[in-house]
Order: C-alpha cells, then structure tokens, then sequence
C-alpha cells in the first residue's frame, strides 16, 4: 500500500473503515455476560457482535488494491479467525481464559498499524506533507517552521493558501514524516527543540544540520533517530 495507489478520497474511506472496526472491536469488554441474561441469549449476542466485526473485515479488505494480499489484511484475518474460536471455545462467555480479549487486542494493534500506514502513505505527496506539517507546528511561530522546512515565510505563506511545494518536495516530504513518528509524545515546541537539539545519535549535529546538508542522506539517519522517539542530546 503506497501513496501513490490511494488517493486523498480512499485513504480517507480506508481510515473511517479501519476505525470503525477498531470501535467495534474495542467493545470486546461489553461481550462479558450480563447478570440477568441467558447463556443461549448471551452466546447470540456474542455472535452478533462478531459477525459485525467480520463484515468490517471483508469490507475493508476488499477496499485495498492489493486486497487479502495487503500483510495487514492477512494479519487481520489471522486475528479474526482467533476471535471466532475464542468465542466457539468459551460456550458459557466468561471468556475466563483471556483468549477473546487477547485476540480483540492483536486486531486493535493490526488497525493502528494500518491506519498510521495509511497516515503516512499520504506523507509521499508533497503537498499533503507541507499541509500535515503546517498543521502540526501552527502553535509555532511562522519563522520557525519555514527554518525547518527549509523555505522562506513567502513560501510558507503561499502554501498556506494552497500553492503546490515544488522547491522543496523532498524535504517537506522527510519533515512531515519525521513529525508523524514524533507528534504523540511532542508538544510543537517539542518537535521544534527535537529538529534544533544536537544529539549523540547523530554524532553531536542536529536534525536541522542534515537536513540543511543533503536531504537525501538524512533520510535514514533522521528516520531511525525518531522511531527511536526523543533519543539523547548531546551533550
């Protein structure tokens, strides 16, 4: 699944989808029994939830170019298929094992996968990327996320308004998604010390030294230092 399969209108299908499911799935602790319900009563509610969950599958799977061949889709699968004998292996619906709840989570964390993936995919389009960045750093003053993306505040300005990224693709590309890994555990000004800060990870320079070097070098290095998360600064 890359970005240049899906575009803006079924990236945004294939997000509602996965987090419909993941809303669904989630409701994993509503199947325990009820006090005042029967075990054929309980068992058929059971039953209900998951085929809903099943169907939400099968849509979304379908949705993908790639269809059952997507890894994420065949993970989904494997996890749905250990839903289904959780709750044909516990008739009374306790779920006392663990295994329906163990199964719910391994799909919650395939649909995160996925929908950041989905996140992401959208990041290899310049525009969308110079968008996602703008939006992420507005609290900052408009200087300083220009100084990250490596442009004036005219051209920020411009694509502010709309006008497409054509100086500087690459490297709006590499912000935005640098910022993708970093955004949930970094407040704006965050993510600007992360982009200012020298680090021992990359031997004492800082992520705004290589990107204002060579952009296609620091790929790899600045991507791996924030999966990483903070890391250490220099000291």
């Amino acid at each position: 699944m890359t970005g240049a399969l899906l575009d803006k209108t079924m990236r945004d299908s294939l997000q509602q989808k996965a987090a419909s499911i993941g809303e669904l799935v989630g409701e994993s602790a509503d199947e325990l029994p009820l006090s005042n319900e029967s075990r054929a009563k309980r068992n058929e509610r059971r039953l209900a939830w998951y085929h809903r969950i099943e169907n939400g599958v099968l849509d979304l799977t379908n949705s993908f170019p790639a269809g059952t061949e997507d890894y994420e889709a065949k993970q989904l699968f494997v996890f749905l298929l250990e839903l289904r004998r959780a709750i044909d292996e516990d008739p009374g619906g306790t779920d006392s094992a663990g295994s329906l709840a163990l199964a719910a989570a391994k799909m919650l964390d395939v649909l995160r996968r996925m929908r950041r993936r989905l996140e992401r995919s959208a990041l290899d389009n310049p525009d969308e990327a110079a968008s996602f960045v703008l939006a992420q750093m507005s609290a900052l003053k408009a200087t300083d996320v220009a100084r990250v993306l490596g442009v004036t505040t005219k051209t920020l300005a411009a694509w502010k308004t709309g006008t497409s990224v054509k100086n500087t693709p690459e490297r709006a590309k590499l912000v935005a998604q640098l910022v993708a890994y970093l955004r949930y555990a970094m407040t704006p000004t965050g993510l600007l010390m992360w982009f200012e800060n020298p680090a021992d990870a990359l031997n004492g320079r800082s992520p705004l030294e290589l990107l204002n070097d060579d952009v296609s070098a620091a790929w790899e290095p600045l991507i791996t230092y924030a999966r990483g998360g903070r890391g250490q600064l220099a000291s």
